[in-house]
């Protein structure tokens, strides 16, 4: 049934059942409005989206003091009234800080693909409802690559926007001027019959496709091999760059507004005990980053803009390259409990999303190819800020143009 303003009739308990893959902290049953553009849709949200009735989880279990929200997150509430139906609430990351899905407090989401490989994060059950089937799109949010690294990882397409495109009302801030919303859907058909409706407009073709030459070097074999098949497939001249420069220039002032921000963001969750040492630990760094730091970062990131990505990419060009350099890695490698924990590993997960975030940029995410453990590669499209209608139009040409694959798990894009 639909509920006034979008608001849930009905919310089924927790844990939710039939939900082999962890994905769910919660069913929901809100049907969107009959006549809607996107009646029959069916979306889950990311549990730091407000919905009322309940607190947003947030990745956490240790919610029960939170006051519920008395209204929707504005994108839960603008899809509802579009027509699409909210399935559930979505797990994730403890308060969004983690890449590989790791959860102290619930459990990771299994990765439909691989049980033995992570799903990726931050938006981690995001990318699980739609791979496994249980949603056609799913909301989640990306601060630096927490829409794309689970997407990479579980086979699925999605959409980070320009920032700022989508309102972010009634959304848990991390760190507010990286931070997005976006969506994972089974392919780039999905995400271009929402773009319109989420103030995406188509602008003009792009002339050329450049390829991040260093940075897919810096790949593993796979990795390269997915990006020479969209190469191939591409339709637009083809111009090679350097990338990692830019990419590595980003890292210093993106990490200081994540840490920085996110401390200001979570002070309260931090200081109240009830997190996760380890990660109460990390949120803390924050603490001894001043604003004048802030604002210095932010400066230097608006200087990359108007310098160095003027080289790299073209107003009407489309940068490719990886979502990730590294196949998806093992659950073991990224599990903090276990001998085989990689540090280094974790971190180079986002090493190619990182930047998108900085510099504000709309990136498309599809699959491409196979790693060598048959686990999906993600390819990314990078456009100049506003282009993302364009882009995903790109990307589901250039998707459609890829080999098909023999692999009946994987959508195709």
């Amino acid at each position: 049934m639909h509920g006034q303003a979008g608001i849930p009739d009905r919310q089924m308990p927790f844990p939710p059942a039939s939900d082999p893959f962890n994905a769910l902290v919660a069913r929901i049953d809100s049907t969107g409005k009959p006549d809607g553009p996107l009646a029959g849709l069916r979306f889950v949200a990311k549990d730091c989206l407000d919905l009322p009735g309940r607190a947003p989880g947030c990745g956490l279990s240790a919610v029960a003091t939170a006051v519920p929200p008395e209204k929707p997150a504005f994108l839960i509430e603008h899809l509802l009234e579009l027509g699409a139906d909210l399935v559930g609430m979505a797990q994730m990351t403890a308060l969004a800080y983690e890449p590989s899905g790791y959860n102290a407090d619930l459990g990771r989401p299994i990765n439909p693909r691989g049980p033995a490989f992570i799903s990726g994060g931050s938006s981690s059950g995001s990318a699980v409802a739609v791979a496994s089937g249980m949603a056609d799109l799913a909301i989640g949010t990306d601060t630096a690559g927490s829409l794309r690294i689970p997407a990479h990882c579980c086979g699925v397409a999605t959409w980070k926007p320009t920032n700022g495109l989508i309102d972010m009302a009634g959304v848990m801030p991390l760190a507010p001027s990286l931070d997005t919303l976006g969506f994972l859907a089974p392919s780039c058909a999905e995400l271009a019959r929402i773009a319109p409706f989420m103030g995406a407009v188509r602008q003009a073709p792009f002339s050329s496709l450049v390829l991040a030459a260093d940075a897919v070097a810096a790949s593993a074999p796979a990795i390269r091999d997915a990006i020479e098949a969209c190469c191939a497939a591409s339709a637009l001249p083809i111009e090679t760059v350097e990338t990692l420069p830019l990419i590595r220039a980003c890292d210093a002032p993106v990490f200081t507004l994540l840490q920085g921000e996110a401390y200001r963001s979570l002070r309260n969750r931090i200081e109240s005990g009830l997190l996760d040492p380890t990660l109460a630990a990390r949120l803390a760094k924050g603490a001894s980053l001043g604003d004048d730091a802030l604002d210095a970062a932010r400066q230097e990131l608006a200087a990359i803009a108007t310098t160095m990505l003027e080289v790299v990419l073209p107003a009407d060009s489309v940068l490719i390259l990886p979502v990730m350099p590294c196949e998806t890695p093992l659950v073991s490698a990224c599990d903090p409990g276990s001998p085989d924990f990689s540090a280094r590993g974790l971190y180079s997960l986002s090493a190619f999303t990182r930047f998108s975030n900085g510099l504000g940029l709309p990136v498309v995410a599809i699959p491409a190819g196979l790693d060598s453990n048959g686990m999906p590669v993600g390819v990314q499209l990078v456009a100049r800020r506003g282009r993302d209608a364009d882009l995903i139009a790109l990307a589901a040409e250039l998707a459609a143009r890829l080999p098909k694959r023999t692999d009946a798990g994987l959508p195709q894009s």
